[in-house]
C-alpha cells in the first residue's frame, strides 16, 4: 500500500542494533509484546479487517485470509516478500524512503486520518485504501501490524456525495439566475423558499415572503376554482395554468404558473414547487393581435365580398408554381371548376381537364402564360390574350392582366401560408384579372372583319396609284411628255411616299386580321439568323447616314426554325423604331447569341433614343399603342407594329421584351426557337 504523501509504517534495519533496542521500547511504551510470531499470526484470523506483520526490514511475515482474498494472492506468493509487492510502481521507491522516516520513531497511527492511499492486486488493478498501523514487539523485534481495509465502495459514495452537493449549489445559483419567478410553500401553502426571480417580480424580499401564506401576499386570482387547482395537484402531482398576482407596487401580473407537488418517500406531501412566468407584455401583445386579426378578418370578408360581386375573375396567386392564395366568385366561371386554395396552378389544370391555348388554338406554354411572367420574370402584362378550354370543351376568349406584387403585400393577405412556419415572405406574389371577353371578341371580329375587306379593297386602288405615279416620274425622267415644274415633281414624289405608307398600313392592317382570325400560317424553314439580319442590316445602312449601325455576333451561322420573311418584318420593326425614335443619330447596336441554357438564340436591338416612358411600358405591346413622349416629338407611326412583332414571334414560340429609361435609350430582347417548337 502506498501514498500520495504519508510515510510508511515499515521499521528500519537499524533496529538490529541491540544498543537502541531499549531506546526503541521506551519511544513504544504501551505496545503489543508477544514471544512468538507463530501466536501473532493465531490472532490475526480474529480481526474482520485484512492484517499483515512487516518485520524490520520491511519484508512480510504474517498474513491473513482477508489480506489474501483482498490483494488476491496465496500465502506463499507473498510471505518474505517485500511490503513493496503491494504497492503499484510509482510509489515504490519513495515508499522505501517513507518507511525510513516511520522506522526512527514508529507509532500508532489510526485509520480515518485522511491520507491518499493505494494498493495493488495480483492482477495490477489498483484500489484506494486506508490503513492503521500498530508496531509490536516479537522475541525482542520490532515488528508492524498493518490492518488495510479497501475504500472503493466509501471513496465512491463520497465522490457522489460531492457531485451532490456540487449539483445542488449550481441548481440553487441557477434558481436565483432564472427571471421566472420560484418559490416553495409547505403544505398549507406558506412561503419557505423565494428566489431572486420572484423579489424582482413581485417586489417583496426573501426575509418578508418567509412564512407568508402566498396566496395571501400576491392576493392570487385563479383562473379556476382554488379546489379544482388542489384536487388536480393531489390526483396529477402537477397542474398548469394563469394566474393573477398583485405585485408589492399595487401592479396586476399575468402569470404562466407550473406546480409540482413534492412527496416524500412515504408519499406524505412535504411541498409545493411553484414557478411562475411573467406573461404580462405577452398578454398584452396578444390581446391587441387577436384585435387587428378579427379587424382583417372583418376586412378581408368585406372586400371578398365586394369581389365576389364584379363581373371579372381576380385571384391572387404565389410561388414559381402559382398557388392560389385568393379568389372571386367570377373566378370559378372563367375556369369552369372551383380552384381550391394552395393547389399549383398546372396541377388544378390537369386535374379539371382544363387547358390555356392561344387564338389559333395551339397550348400556350406554361412559360409564356401572363401569370408565370408576373411570378418568374416580375413582368407586368397588360391584355395578355389567351383561350380557356373549360372542363366541358367550351373555348373562353380571355384578357389577362398580371401584375407582381411585393413582398409587404403578404402583411394584408390573411392565409394559411402564414401559419405553416413557411419562409412565405420570400415567395413571388401576383394579382391576376381574368375578363372574358366574348362579346367583345364577336364585336373585334366584325370590326376585324370590315378592317380586313377595307384594307383589301383598299390595295387595288392603292396599287394603281403607286403604279401610276411612279411611270410618271420615271416617264418624265426619260424625257417622255412635258416636262413637270419642280413643284409638280414634288408633289408626284410626295404622293408617292403616301401611298408607300398606306399601303404599309394596309398591309398591317391585313396582317392583324389574319392573326386575329387565326389565319396566319407560318412558312418555317432551317434560316441563318445571322444572315438574315445583316441582309436587314445592309438595307438600313444605306437610308440613315445619321445612326452608326453595327452588327455584333461571335458566330457566323446560328440556324432557326423559323418563318423568314415575318422574323424580317419584325426585324425591320424593330430597327426602323430604333431610328425613328433616335432623331439626334448616334449607334444602333444589334447584338445576336445562342443561348448557353435553352435551344434559344438571343437577339438584341440596343438604340440611344427618347425611350418609352415607365407609366406606358406595361401596355406598349397593344394595338393602336403609342409612346407620349413620340406622339409630342412629332413621330408619326400607328401603333400596330410592337403588336404585329410580339405576337409574330410569341407565334413562333419566342419571346420579345424590352427594357427602357427614357430620355436614355431602349433594348429589345427577341428569342427564338433553334428546332421546331413542340405543342
Amino acid at each position: 500500500m502506498n501514498q500520495d504523501h504519508d510515510a510508511s509504517f515499515q521499521p528500519h534495519s537499524d533496529y538490529n542494533n541491540a544498543s537502541n533496542a531499549q531506546v526503541i521500547k521506551e519511544n513504544m511504551a504501551g505496545a503489543l509484546e508477544l514471544t512468538t510470531l507463530a501466536t501473532l499470526q493465531d490472532l490475526l484470523h480474529l480481526s474482520p479487517d485484512a492484517l499483515l506483520v512487516v518485520n524490520q526490514d520491511g519484508t512480510i511475515v504474517g498474513v491473513n485470509e482477508q489480506m489474501l482474498r483482498l490483494f488476491g494472492y496465496l500465502r506463499e506468493e507473498v510471505i518474505r516478500q517485500p511490503l513493496e509487492c503491494l504497492l503499484p510502481p510509482r510509489f515504490r521507491a519513495t515508499h522505501i524512503a517513507h518507511r525510513s522516516v516511520y522506522a526512527a520513531a514508529p507509532r500508532l497511527r489510526p485509520m480515518g486520518v485522511g491520507l491518499n492511499l493505494f494498493g495493488k492486486r495480483k492482477d495490477g488493478s489498483e484500489f484506494p485504501v486506508d490503513i492503521s498501523l500498530r508496531p509490536v514487539l516479537v522475541e525482542d523485534k520490532v515488528h508492524v501490524i498493518g490492518a488495510i481495509r479497501d475504500m472503493t465502495m466509501q471513496r465512491l459514495l463520497e465522490r457522489e456525495r460531492l457531485q451532490q452537493a456540487e449539483r445542488l449549489r449550481v441548481q440553487a445559483d441557477l434558481i436565483n439566475l432564472s427571471h421566472d419567478a420560484i418559490f416553495v410553500r409547505d403544505p398549507i401553502s406558506r412561503i419557505v423558499s423565494w428566489n431572486q426571480g420572484a423579489q424582482e417580480l413581485y417586489g417583496w424580499t426573501m426575509q418578508e415572503a418567509l412564512g407568508r401564506v402566498s396566496h395571501t401576499l400576491l392576493q392570487t386570482r385563479f383562473s379556476q376554482s382554488l379546489a379544482t387547482i388542489e384536487e388536480q395537484l393531489e390526483r396529477e402531482g402537477c397542474w398548469e395554468g394563469e394566474l393573477s398576482h398583485i405585485c408589492r407596487d399595487g401592479r396586476i401580473v399575468v402569470v404562466e404558473s407550473r406546480q409540482v407537488l413534492i412527496r416524500d418517500p412515504q408519499g406524505t406531501v412535504t411541498a409545493i414547487l411553484e414557478i411562475n412566468r411573467d406573461i404580462t407584455e405577452r398578454k398584452r401583445v396578444e390581446q391587441a393581435q387577436s384585435q387587428v386579426h378579427a379587424t382583417t378578418l372583418a376586412q378581408r370578408a368585406f372586400l371578398q365580398h365586394l369581389l365576389d360581386q364584379l363581373p371579372s375573375s381576380i385571384s391572387v396567386v404565389y410561388g414559381n408554381d402559382a398557388r392560389l392564395v385568393l379568389a372571386n366568385r367570377a373566378s370559378t366561371l372563367i375556369w369552369g371548376a372551383s380552384w381550391p386554395l394552395e393547389q399549383p396552378m398546372q396541377a388544378f389544370l390537369e386535374t379539371q381537364n382544363i387547358a390555356i391555348v392561344d387564338q389559333q388554338g395551339q397550348p400556350f406554354p406554361p412559360e409564356r402564360r401572363a401569370t408565370t411572367r408576373a411570378l418568374l420574370y416580375g413582368e407586368t402584362v397588360i391584355q395578355h390574350q389567351e383561350v380557356i378550354r373549360q372542363p366541358s370543351g367550351k373555348l373562353l376568349p380571355i384578357l389577362v392582366n398580371a401584375v407582381p406584387l411585393t413582398s409587404d403585400s403578404w402583411q394584408n393577405i390573411d392565409t394559411p401560408v402564414q401559419q405553416d412556419g413557411q419562409a412565405w415572405e420570400q415567395e413571388p406574389l401576383a394579382l391576376v384579372l381574368h375578363q372574358d371577353v366574348s362579346a367583345l371578341k364577336e364585336a373585334e371580329y366584325l370590326k376585324d372583319e370590315f378592317i380586313g375587306i377595307a384594307a383589301h379593297e383598299l390595295r387595288t386602288p392603292l396599287a394603281v396609284l403607286k403604279a401610276s405615279v411612279s411611270s410618271m416620274i420615271v416617264q418624265t425622267a426619260r424625257g417622255h411628255g412635258p416636262q413637270l415644274a419642280d413643284w409638280q415633281q414634288e408633289m408626284l414624289q410626295d404622293i408617292e411616299q403616301a401611298t408607300d405608307r398606306l399601303t404599309d398600313l394596309t398591309e398591317d392592317l391585313l396582317d392583324v386580321t389574319r392573326l386575329q382570325a387565326g389565319q396566319m400560317v407560318l412558312q418555317r424553314a432551317p434560316t441563318n439568323v445571322v444572315s438574315l439580319t445583316k441582309r436587314v442590316l445592309n438595307r438600313f445602312c444605306q437610308s440613315s447616314p445619321r445612326h452608326q449601325l453595327e452588327l455584333r455576333t461571335a458566330q457566323t451561322i446560328i440556324e432557326a426554325f423559323i418563318d423568314p420573311r415575318r422574323i424580317e418584318q419584325v426585324l425591320t420593326n424593330l430597327l426602323s423604331n430604333a431610328i425613328k425614335y433616335s432623331p439626334q443619330g448616334g449607334p444602333v447596336i444589334v447584338q445576336i447569341e445562342a443561348q448557353t441554357t435553352s435551344p434559344m438564340v438571343e437577339i438584341r436591338v440596343q438604340d440611344p433614343g427618347m425611350g418609352i416612358p415607365h407609366h406606358q411600358q406595361a401596355q406598349i405591346f397593344g394595338r393602336f399603342i403609342r409612346a407620349e413622349n413620340a406622339k409630342a416629338a412629332g413621330i408619326s407611326g400607328t401603333g400596330l407594329g410592337l403588336y404585329l412583332c410580339r405576337t409574330l414571334v410569341e407565334q413562333h414560340g419566342g419571346h420579345l421584351w424590352f427594357e427602357s429609361e427614357e430620355g436614355k435609350g431602349t433594348t429589345f430582347f427577341l428569342t427564338l426557337p433553334v428546332t421546331m417548337p413542340s405543342h
